[in-house]
């Protein structure tokens, strides 16, 4: 190894090491930004007027059936001789009304009961999930943050221990990457030599990028002619085809006029 690339390769080597290490850093924080989750908000609410409606019409759903409105049918009775059929229907539905009021006053308490603790339970689940939500956003931008110090610190590295001597225009994986393998395989000395060296290869690469692509052209170019052809051909063989059939009609008719021309 002589002089200059001993005293080159360990500059290269410092450059390749901040390089990635600033690379990855950034990679991580994009990979912590992707794993912040947002706060389920608290949609369960108290509907009183629903629990009373719904209170009210189990009452009078179960105070009019079949089995249990005979019980205030007795109440009734009376009625029936002061104002007839009419009046002590009238009664009936007004008595079933009231203790349908009065069971669904009932029922509206044991169904707001029902529903505010299921719905305290399901808030309190609510409050947990985003507490721990928020707990793991904060861990997750703590670390992004402690992250930007890390990269600040290896980009004040480059700037004193690169940045004087590393040619400006060649901070990138790629190039950084082809500077090291090329200096410690003494295939240049000089940072001139592997900017050369690198700037021919990347040549020789678009190069041979572009003979593919002119290759792969061609080779669609090919195909499409010939499917060109087989259209063609397919064509042709239908174009002959009909006048084939043409030619077989022609025949028969000529034949039908000869022998109608005979009688």
């Amino acid at each position: 190894m002589n002089e200059q690339t001993a005293d080159l390769l360990p500059r290269v080597a410092t450059a390749h090491e901040l390089m990635h290490r600033v690379v990855d850093l950034q990679n991580r924080i994009n990979q912590l930004t992707t794993q912040f989750a947002a706060k389920t908000e608290k949609k369960s609410k108290r509907h009183p007027v629903l629990y009373a409606i719904a209170g009210f019409l189990i009452a009078f759903a179960l105070i009019t059936s079949t089995p249990l409105k005979a019980v205030t049918y007795p109440l009734t009775i009376p009625f029936f001789a002061t104002g007839g059929m009419e009046l002590q229907v009238t009664v009936w539905n007004v008595i079933n009304l009231a203790v349908s009021a009065v069971i669904g006053a009932v029922l509206y308490k044991v169904i707001a009961k029902s529903a505010d603790k299921s719905r305290a339970q399901k808030n309190a689940a609510i409050d947990r999930n985003n507490a721990q939500v928020e707990a793991n956003n904060q861990a997750l931008a703590q670390s992004i943050e402690q992250t930007k110090r890390e990269i600040f610190a290896t980009q004040q590295r480059w700037a004193a221990e690169v940045a004087p001597w590393y040619p400006m225009d060649y901070d990138s994986i790629d190039a950084v990457d082809f500077f090291l393998t090329a200096v410690r395989n003494h295939r240049a000395s000089t940072v001139q030599e592997m900017v050369n060296l690198y700037e021919t290869e990347r040549h020789q690469r678009r190069m041979e990028q572009g003979q593919q692509q002119i290759l792969q052209q061609q080779r669609i170019g090919n195909m499409l002619q010939l499917g060109n052809l087989f259209m063609q051909g397919q064509i042709l063989n239908q174009a002959q085809q009909i006048n084939a059939n043409t030619a077989s009609a022609s025949s028969s008719l000529d034949w039908i006029s000869n022998a109608m021309g005979r009688r």
